[in-house]
């Protein structure tokens, strides 16, 4: 705030600059200190272009957003490009508010920190910054993964909490880093759901039959309307059998199977079907 006025910072493509005018209007006379940019690259300030200034106006910008209480982006049509990307997860390692001119999906974890590298690679954030990120990206990560634990399932959810499925799949690979590329179109997803499912029975295949069992009565119809999947199977060393009777009663769709080994202390065979629609 600044004598009592809330101080709020555009973010945005620069090919906006109609949208970006009609927001700081709009919200100066919301009783705002509006901060835009100075020059408008992609609708005709050629100047930017020239030699070292595209540079300088972006390191201002990171400036705009430390003297600001909230980020308004605008993203018409929902369009955020790798500029505006480190902007927000900039805003948000500052502990910004975030408001959006039109819904969109929440940028995802991963990303965030990728973007944060590409600005210390450049020399926009200190290592101390970069630091902090990394610290804050590993907590983030294991609460996602703390809460993909801790469902039974089947869980639904929609494109605001997918981190936690990401983060969870990932896990189960034994996969820490933040190279997460196999599994991104889960992110492009309209929906995603989660359906675990638990082997009964005393062997193999018992447990197997009443996975199968499962997906078919209970299941199917929520299958059918996927457009791809990602089956996690937790089981026995025989698991590429287990994936031949599985993938038979799924025929023609598009599946991305992934297989962990039961540990010497767990005798269920597990099922994790991530739906995307």
């Amino acid at each position: 705030m600044n004598n009592g006025f809330k101080v709020i910072t555009l973010c945005g493509s620069t090919r906006f600059k109609d949208e970006f005018l009609e927001a700081q209007k709009r919200l100066t006379l919301e009783g705002n200190i509006v901060i835009s940019v100075g020059l408008f690259g992609h609708s005709g300030d050629d100047e930017v272009w020239t030699e070292g200034v595209k540079d300088m106006l972006d390191r201002q910008h990171l400036a705009k957003i430390d003297l600001a209480d909230e980020i308004f982006v605008v993203n018409v049509g929902g369009y955020i490009g790798d500029s505006t990307r480190r902007e927000i997860a900039y805003a948000e390692i500052k502990g910004k508010s975030l408001v959006y001119l039109e819904r969109c999906r929440k940028q995802c974890l991963y990303k965030n920190y990728a973007a944060l590298r590409e600005l210390h690679d450049a020399g926009r954030i200190s290592d101390e910054d970069f630091e902090q990120a990394g610290r804050v990206f590993d907590e983030k990560r294991k609460i996602a993964i703390a809460e993909y634990n801790a469902c039974t399932g089947p869980w639904p959810y929609q494109w605001k909490d997918i981190d936690t499925v990401v983060c969870g799949i990932l896990q189960q690979n034994g996969l820490a880093s933040i190279d997460y590329h196999d599994l991104e179109y889960l992110y492009e997803a309209d929906n995603v759901s989660e359906i675990r499912i638990k082997g009964k029975g005393s062997n193999d295949k018992e447990q197997l039959q009443s996975i199968i069992d499962t997906i078919r009565n209970d299941y199917m119809n929520l299958l059918q309307l996927s457009k791809k999947l990602a089956i996690t199977l937790i089981g026995s060393s025989n698991s590429t059998t287990h994936i031949e009777k599985i993938a038979d009663c799924l025929t023609g769709k598009d599946i991305v199977w992934q297989i962990k080994t039961l540990t010497a202390e767990e005798t269920e065979i597990r099922l994790s079907i991530v739906t995307i629609q």
